[in-house]
């Protein structure tokens, strides 16, 4: 009886930080409501340049335009308004 019981506490704590880990990344991963478009620019030229792009960033043209309100910084929901760019872009 002893070790069913040791068994389900130690079960449980290990879904119970399963669970924290998964909560941890939802939380800290990159998504498009950071500005950054889910898909990838390698391989993509610039669309300034045509040298290889290294990140999407937002064209600051969309009428439905959000905000977020801890950064400040302004995105959009309609991944058409992201463009591949360069660094030096």
């Amino acid at each position: 009886m002893n070790s069913n019981l040791t068994l389900i506490i130690v079960l449980v704590s290990v879904i119970h930080v399963a669970v924290l880990v998964v909560m941890i990344w939802i939380r800290v991963r990159r998504t498009e409501g950071d500005g950054i478009a889910a898909s990838s620019s390698k391989g993509t030229p610039c669309a300034l340049c045509g040298e290889p792009a290294t990140d999407w960033r937002y064209d600051g043209l969309d009428p439905n335009e959000q905000l977020d309100h801890h950064t400040g910084r302004a995105w959009s929901a309609d991944r058409t308004h992201y463009r591949p760019l360069c660094a030096a872009h």
